[in-house]
């Protein structure tokens, strides 16, 4: 009995690791954004704060040059 629920758990475990690994390979970086400041443009994945507005977005690169 206790062989049994312990390949229960090792597989239970094993198939969580396997559903685990299979949804991380799937996930892409995150895209830069140009923002807009009063005195200065950035390139960033998240706002820089307060006050910044997206101006244009979806690069690949992190100077937004794609």
């Amino acid at each position: 009995m206790r062989l049994r629920t312990a390949l229960l758990g090792s597989r239970a475990a094993l198939l969580f690791m396997i559903a685990t690994c299979s949804t991380l390979s799937l996930a892409a970086p995150a895209p830069y954004y140009l923002w807009q400041g009063k005195h200065k443009t950035v390139c960033a994945q998240t706002s820089p704060g307060k006050g910044w507005t997206k101006v244009s977005g979806g690069f690949v690169k992190s100077d937004c040059s794609i």
